[in-house]
C-alpha cells in the first residue's frame, strides 16, 4: 500500500511528533465542503466534528499532558493552511527545542521489545517509553556522573560528562550492559 492510499481523500495534512513515550503520528481530515474535521492519533479517531459551518479556526486536544492545536487558516479562495502546534510551538521550532534539550535512544531488549530512553538535560529526569525512572543510581566518576538503573534484564548506565571543549559541552552517553548505544 502506497503512502498516499494509506489515508482518507479528505486528509489533508500528517504530522509525526516525537514524544517521551515514542514518535504519534496526527492525521487531520478537513471536508472544506462540509467543515467535516477529524483528528486521528496513531490511527484512532481522539476528535470528530461532522458538519461545522466555519471552515477555519483551531482544533485543541491532548496527547498525554502535551497540548496540540491544529490550525486552519484561509489561504485564498477556497484554500487552506494547516499548521500543528505543540506546547504553543510551531512543530518544528517544538522538534528543534526537543533535540537540544533531550537525549533519545531506542535498545531493544533480548525478547525483541524496542523501548525508547529518554534524558532531559535540564532536569536530568530519565523516562523509559513515556514513564520516569524512579529507581535509578547515580555516582560521581571523573568527569561526570554516571545514573544506573535497569530495563528488564538489561543494566543501563548514562554517563554525563564535560567533553573538555566550551563549544561542545557536556556529553551523555548511554550504554547497555556495557556497550555504548547511539543516540537517535
Amino acid at each position: 500500500m502506497t503512502e498516499k492510499t494509506k489515508y482518507n481523500e479528505d486528509t489533508v495534512a500528517v504530522w509525526k511528533l516525537p514524544l517521551a513515550d515514542g514518535i504519534h503520528e496526527i492525521e487531520f481530515e478537513h471536508g472544506t465542503a462540509t467543515g467535516k474535521r477529524i483528528i486521528r492519533l496513531d490511527g484512532k479517531i481522539v476528535r470528530r466534528k461532522d458538519w461545522m459551518f466555519r471552515l477555519v479556526g483551531d482544533e485543541v486536544f491532548d496527547i498525554d499532558k502535551v497540548q496540540c492545536t491544529i490550525k486552519v487558516e484561509p489561504d485564498g479562495l477556497f484554500m487552506y493552511t494547516y499548521d500543528l502546534l505543540v506546547d504553543g510551538k510551531k512543530l518544528e521550532e517544538f522538534c528543534e527545542y526537543i533535540s537540544k534539550n533531550r537525549s533519545t535512544w531506542l535498545i531493544i531488549t533480548d525478547n525483541g521489545v524496542e523501548n525508547r530512553i529518554i534524558l532531559d538535560k535540564a532536569t536530568m529526569d530519565i523516562f523509559v517509553n513515556g514513564t520516569q525512572v524512579t529507581d535509578a543510581m547515580s555516582e560521581f566518576i571523573e568527569n561526570g556522573t554516571e545514573t544506573h538503573f535497569s530495563v528488564g534484564e538489561m543494566l543501563v548506565t548514562i554517563r554525563t560528562e564535560h567533553s573538555c571543549d566550551k563549544k561542545i559541552g557536556v556529553v551523555h552517553s548511554l550504554f547497555v550492559n556495557g556497550v555504548i548505544v547511539s543516540e537517535l
